[in-house]
């Protein structure tokens, strides 16, 4: 009996250590180099809701509704969805789809300073059809966009907590700093 224990305790300890030295953590909040960022996603976009969602419980990046106000901005330039037919059946009818999430984002400051080059991402997901659950397939093809979705926000997010940030990029129109909200400027 105490070998077990002390088996189990082993075990718990050699994995705990292995998923450390792997690089592995849980999602937390992203540390951004700017205080302020303007969202320009097609309207209705739903990566867009969940990016303002996730950025704002964050509660140290403010979303302004103003390109002018923000110190960074997240353009989408292409944001597409496509349904391909992947494998047919004997009888010609399509047996898997392919989904596909295509995003060409760019990031720039609000003087027009690229941060990101325009850069595409491609997510895919495989959904297997039959006509007898029509609707089952609807309602699982609506899900599997919701989770490309999310994927890309997820993305899109690692990609933005990478910028670098100088002070030249702080710097307003006028050549003044750019104040925080609290009225320092920035060094």
């Amino acid at each position: 009996m105490k070998f077990n224990h002390l088996h189990r305790w082993i075990v718990i300890f050699a994995t705990a250590v292995l998923v450390a030295a792997c690089g592995f953590h849980l999602r937390g909040n992203y540390d951004f180099p700017f205080t302020s960022l303007y969202i320009d996603f097609p309207a209705g976009s739903q990566t867009a809701g969940i990016l303002r969602r996730q950025i704002t419980a964050m509660n140290l990046t403010k979303i302004v509704n103003n390109p002018q106000e923000a110190e960074v901005i997240l353009s989408a330039i292409a944001e597409r969805k496509k349904k391909e037919e992947l494998t047919y059946n004997i009888q010609g009818r399509v047996r898997e789809y392919s989904l596909y999430y295509n995003l060409e984002y760019m990031v720039k400051t609000s003087q027009g300073k690229m941060l990101i080059e325009p850069t595409k991402i491609s997510l895919r997901r495989t959904m297997t059809y039959d006509d007898s659950e029509a609707l089952s397939k609807e309602n699982e093809e609506i899900l599997l966009y919701k989770d490309m979705q999310q994927d890309m926000a997820q993305r899109l997010l690692r990609r933005l907590a990478t910028i670098k940030l100088t002070a030249e990029d702080r710097d307003t129109d006028d050549g003044q700093p750019a104040a925080t909200e609290s009225g320092n400027t920035f060094e």
